[in-house]
C-alpha cells in the first residue's frame, strides 16, 4: 500500500471513529431540540454535560474532516492536493463529497464558535440548534468521504 493510501486509512479511521461517536450523541439527545434559553436552562447537569459533548464531538468530526479530505486528495494524486482549502474544497465538490462553500462556512462556523465560552443561555442555544440541525449533513460528508477512501485503499491492497 502507499504511504499516501495508509495516511488516508489512519485518517479516514479517526474521522469514522469521531463520527460515529457524534451520531450516537446526536441521537440521544433528539428529544431535547429544538433547545430554548428556558429550556436549556431547565434542564439536568447530565443533560447540560451531554449537550457540551454534542458540541465537542462536532467540533471534532469537523476538524478531522478538512485533513481527510486533503489525504483523500493527496491518495488520489491530485494536482490540487496541496493547493489552497478553496481548491481542494471545489475538487471534493466536484467528487460529490461536499456540498456548497456556504454550507462548509455555516459548518466551521459552528465548529469555531464550540471554542467560546457564551454566558447568554440564548446564544447558547442557537449554537446548539445549528449543531444539531448540521450534524446529519457533516455525518453525510463524512460517509460519501469514507467510501470514496474505502475504495482507494481496497484498490492499493
Amino acid at each position: 500500500m502507499s504511504v499516501h493510501a495508509e495516511v488516508l486509512a489512519e485518517t479516514v479511521q479517526a474521522l469514522s471513529q469521531a463520527a460515529a461517536r457524534l451520531r450516537a450523541t446526536h441521537g440521544d439527545l433528539a428529544g431535547h431540540f429544538p433547545l430554548t434559553s428556558v429550556r436549556l436552562n431547565t434542564l439536568s447537569q447530565i443533560d447540560q454535560e451531554r449537550l457540551d459533548t454534542l458540541a465537542v464531538r462536532y467540533a471534532r468530526c469537523q476538524d478531522l474532516l478538512a485533513p481527510a479530505m486533503r489525504a483523500l486528495a493527496r491518495a488520489q494524486l491530485e494536482p490540487k492536493a496541496d493547493a489552497s482549502f478553496l481548491a481542494l474544497h471545489a475538487l471534493m465538490q466536484k467528487q460529490g463529497i461536499v456540498t456548497t462553500t456556504a454550507d462548509w462556512e455555516r459548518q466551521r462556523s459552528l465548529r469555531n464558535a464550540v471554542g467560546h465560552e457564551y454566558p447568554d443561555p440564548e446564544t447558547i442555544a442557537d449554537l446548539l440548534n445549528g449543531i444539531h440541525a448540521e450534524t446529519p449533513a457533516l455525518l453525510s460528508m463524512v460517509e460519501r468521504l469514507r467510501q470514496v477512501a474505502s475504495t482507494l485503499v481496497a484498490e492499493h491492497h
